[in-house]
């Protein structure tokens, strides 16, 4: 379904940076356009959770993330927006005591499906052209699903996963190309609020970490 949306998304920020160039000026002044769509690939630091389903232990490797926004303007430097992120992680996957599918160890993978709402801002409004400073504020939900044997691709665990509470903040810089089309980079830092395994005393909640490198064009 993500795969579908970041599709959906190439092709509105083709249409819009079509749309974008004639909505660059009004008036003999540059202006912000109404709305912003995205596409980024990061990398996503790895985590390690337990869950309190199974009482197994999530192991997951770094990754690479594809995600897809769509933004509208507030006020000049201010938008709101959705996000969607995917990616495919490996884990190593330790199985609780009475867990049928794993019982020991078993290396896999799985996804992690990001559905967020976020706020952007940049420091000192619109800039024009040339470099500035960005910020970014986000809420949401995450899902941990399908999860596979790395070798038979048999499924680990038998549901796709509950959608846990998130939560971030990130910040960066981004370039103007244009008034309607910007590059932009941002770590980003998220808390999870996965429900953890009740045999396992003082965990923190899983902390996600990532670094975005993506495009913008305003229509």
């Amino acid at each position: 379904m993500v795969r579908g949306i970041a599709c959906l998304m190439v092709g509105s920020v083709i249409t819009a940076a079509s749309a974008g160039a004639q909505v660059s000026r009004r008036g003999g002044q540059e202006v912000e356009p109404g709305y912003w769509v995205g596409l980024s690939i990061g990398y996503q630091d790895g985590i390690t959770t337990t869950d309190n389903r199974t009482d197994a232990t999530w192991a997951f490797s770094y990754a690479a993330q594809l995600r897809a926004t769509l933004e509208k303007v507030l006020q000049p430097g201010v938008s709101i927006g959705v996000a969607a992120g995917f990616s495919t992680p490996s884990l190593t996957y330790t199985g609780g005591q009475f867990d049928v599918a794993c019982p020991g160890i078993c290396q896999g993978h799985a996804d992690i499906t990001q559905y967020l709402a976020f706020l952007h801002g940049t420091l000192g409004g619109v800039r024009g052209i040339g470099f500035h400073w960005i910020y970014q504020i986000e809420a949401g939900a995450t899902q941990f699903s399908n999860f596979r044997d790395q070798v038979t691709n048999t499924q680990i665990v038998s549901n796709s996963g509950s959608y846990d509470f998130t939560f971030g903040v990130g910040g960066g810089a981004g370039y103007d190309l244009s008034p309607t089309m910007n590059l932009y980079a941002i770590p980003a830092w998220d808390i999870i609020l996965h429900p953890q395994s009740t045999a396992v005393t003082a965990q923190n909640a899983p902390q996600m970490t990532s670094f975005r490198v993506g495009i913008r064009v305003g229509f």
